[in-house]
């Protein structure tokens, strides 16, 4: 039985054109690892040669820079994946609430794909969004300065998690402002300082934790997309 939050395989792009028979089986069968909010990583969601499928809650992943620092390059919702297929290293990996996975052997993805062959597609064509978010990621925080950065960083995430309101795109992602720093690669002091500058220009509207783009703001940026876009 799926918990109150839990998301179904008939609801996730990984299993999309599948038959919904068959993917009401494979849920009841699916084992599922609960991972509690700042808990360090269950065992099992760091093993090699497997594919992970984010069920429930978020989770943020990390990856290191040179002189140690961490960078949050991604947050992963219900329905996103990560893997250590092949021989990729287990990611590092926080969860940011309650949250829950669901392990896939290697051998369990390819008897899933030799019986489903759209899956294999499916997969690939998830693993190739990941890319393309990964080198945006990278063309972001290579902006000088964090005021910068931060605004790229929230035009990308409304893109994918942003809810549409009478007052523009808001972000409901519960983020401290130490975690927005590992987000835009900068100290907790630069990004308070960055939001400041954001809300003082009219950039976003912030009540607590939940950020706004406003829709005049979010106008603007399309249409000097357009015109960039339009110039090339």
């Amino acid at each position: 039985m799926r918990g109150p939050g839990r998301i179904g395989l008939t609801r996730m792009d990984l299993f999309a054109g599948l038959p919904e028979r068959d993917l009401t089986l494979l849920d009841s069968r699916l084992p599922l690892v609960r991972w509690p909010r700042g808990a360090a990583m269950p065992e099992p969601l760091g093993r090699s040669d497997h594919l992970f499928v984010v069920r429930d809650g978020r989770l943020a992943m990390f990856e290191s820079t040179a002189p140690g620092h961490e960078i949050m390059i991604s947050l992963l919702d219900a329905g996103a994946i990560y893997s250590t297929l092949g021989d990729a290293p287990a990611a590092s990996v926080t969860a940011l609430e309650d949250s829950a996975v669901s392990p896939l052997s290697g051998r369990a993805v390819e008897g899933l794909i030799a019986r489903y062959p759209r899956l294999g597609r499916n997969l690939a064509e998830l693993l190739s969004d990941r890319v393309a978010m990964l080198r945006e990621t990278v063309a972001l925080v290579s902006e000088m300065r964090v005021e910068d950065r931060l605004r790229a960083r929230l035009y990308q995430l409304a893109e994918r998690f942003g809810v549409a309101t009478r007052d523009g795109i808001e972000l409901r992602l519960e983020l401290t402002h130490a975690q927005w720093a590992s987000l835009v690669g900068a100290s907790r002091e630069a990004v308070t300082t960055a939001f400041s500058k954001l809300r003082a220009s009219g950039a976003v509207e912030m009540d607590g934790r939940s950020i706004t783009i406003p829709w005049e703001v979010v106008r603007a940026r399309e249409e000097a997309l357009s015109l960039a876009a339009a110039a090339d």
